[in-house]
């Protein structure tokens, strides 16, 4: 019998390949453990790769295969040790697996009860972007949470889906204006000009912010007289919607705007003071470094802080004499921001409070230092953010990881591999993301 089938093996590979799943003849093992996983039995196909595998790699993609099934479990560690094990027999690390084991990690967690737990899943696939995401951030559209929903239209934004995607054009009726917001930018964003009939009713929306996007949006796409609706919305009585309006505003790559920014820097509410701030320095408006070094006195501390950082963003070490003073605030956060914003021009300042800072009992005041120093994207900051990887809260350890995902470059991958089998499942898919964002920029 086993002559005969070597004949056929030989002359018809087609035929033996079917003789072996008749009563009498072993499977491979690989090929049941493929087929177990294909029906979602993730224990056999452990039960069978275990064997496989021992204490080396085993046959060619059954490592690979554990890592995916052990996903599926849910054990992240063990499927961080398949991998880890699969580079040492390497040599390098396999970029397109690792990402797919991040994209693994992350998965589950856009299903998980707790909001907080989904939100970090969801800003995770925000920072990794790229094709593989959408079908997780769109299933995250109809998330119960609209700050979840918000999160996942700014995720397919940045896949350059938003235009393709009905379930999102859909939200343009959605009973959150945060939501709606969001969707709206997204459709600005995406430069289709065929998309302005149906961003043209949300002019008439009945929250400020909605409408003001929806104006912002149409600008965008070549409409340059809907801005003037949109500044009138800026003279709305209450604080929090004309700081929603300056953010929609900061979007708006037109020089129009900056006046109103600008007249936004004595607005009477220090929210709408430190929003204008913000967003001036982020446009790199030079003009505004006076106006902006006025608010470094002013008597609110969030206003300081974001002065001094802005401040610095916008003229570097000519900022320095003047928000080095600030280090002596009494207000925990304002020294944090500013002896973050001084490491990259006098270290030897910055250096006391920082340290302070990162000693603090408040894990607030910690994690405000790792998204002050991410927000320095100085390589300065690098050591710092590494040494909050340790840190004994999740919080910190989680502006870190983010703030290493934006400056960070492709050789501080060993830094946050090993996070991925963290505990705390917040702290291990804000490390996927990061990994994702950091091989999605090293292409």
């Amino acid at each position: 019998m086993k002559s005969l089938l070597k004949t056929y093996s030989v002359a018809m590979p087609g035929l033996a390949l079917f003789l072996l799943f008749l009563p009498g003849f072993a499977a491979d093992p690989l090929s049941e453990a493929r087929s177990a996983y294909e029906k979602r039995d993730y224990a056999k196909a452990l039960t069978l790769l275990d064997g496989l595998i021992g204490k080396g790699v085993g046959h060619s993609g059954a490592l690979e295969l554990r890592m995916r099934a052990h996903i599926k479990l849910n054990l992240p560690e063990k499927a961080v040790g398949d991998y880890n094990r699969l580079v040492e027999h390497r040599g390098k690390d396999d970029h397109p697996l690792l990402r797919e084991l991040a994209l693994g990690i992350i998965a589950p967690a856009v299903n998980d009860m707790r909001e907080q737990m989904r939100g970090a899943a969801v800003t995770a696939l925000k920072e990794m972007a790229g094709a593989d995401t959408v079908p997780l951030l769109e299933a995250a559209l109809a998330d119960q949470s609209g700050l979840i929903r918000a999160l996942a239209v700014e995720g397919v934004a940045r896949t350059g889906r938003a235009a393709h995607s009905d379930r999102l054009r859909k939200l343009l009726k959605d009973p959150a204006a945060l939501v709606r917001v969001a969707v709206l930018r997204a459709l600005g964003d995406s430069g289709n000009r065929r998309l302005i009939p149906e961003i043209e009713p949300l002019l008439k929306d009945d929250q400020p912010r909605v409408r003001a996007a929806s104006g912002a949006s149409l600008v965008v796409l070549g409409r340059s007289e809907a801005l003037s609706m949109v500044l009138e919305e800026l003279k709305h009585p209450k604080p929090d919607e004309r700081a929603a309006v300056l953010r929609v505003l900061g979007h708006v790559k037109d020089a129009r705007v900056t006046p109103s920014l600008m007249a936004a820097l004595s607005d009477r509410e220090s929210t709408v003071r430190a929003t204008a701030a913000g967003i001036l320095a982020d446009r790199n408006e030079a003009g505004a470094a006076p106006a902006i070094a006025a608010l470094v006195k002013d008597p609110v501390p969030l206003v300081r802080g974001v002065a001094a950082a802005g401040l610095a963003k916008l003229q570097g070490a000519k900022a320095v004499a003047i928000i080095e003073p600030l280090l002596l605030e009494t207000v925990p956060l304002v020294r944090a921001e500013v002896a973050a914003a001084l490491l990259p021009y006098r270290p030897a300042s910055a250096e006391p409070a920082l340290r302070e800072s990162m000693q603090s009992q408040d894990p607030g005041v910690r994690s405000a230092v790792g998204k002050a120093l991410g927000q320095t994207e100085h390589p300065a900051a690098m050591p710092y953010l590494v040494e909050l990887l340790h840190d004994d809260t999740p919080r910190p350890r989680i502006t870190a990881i983010r703030a290493i995902g934006h400056i960070g470059s492709e050789k501080h991958l060993s830094v946050l591999k090993p996070i991925l089998s963290d505990a705390d499942i917040a702290v291990r898919v804000t490390a996927a993301g990061a990994i994702g964002r950091l091989l999605q920029e090293s292409k």
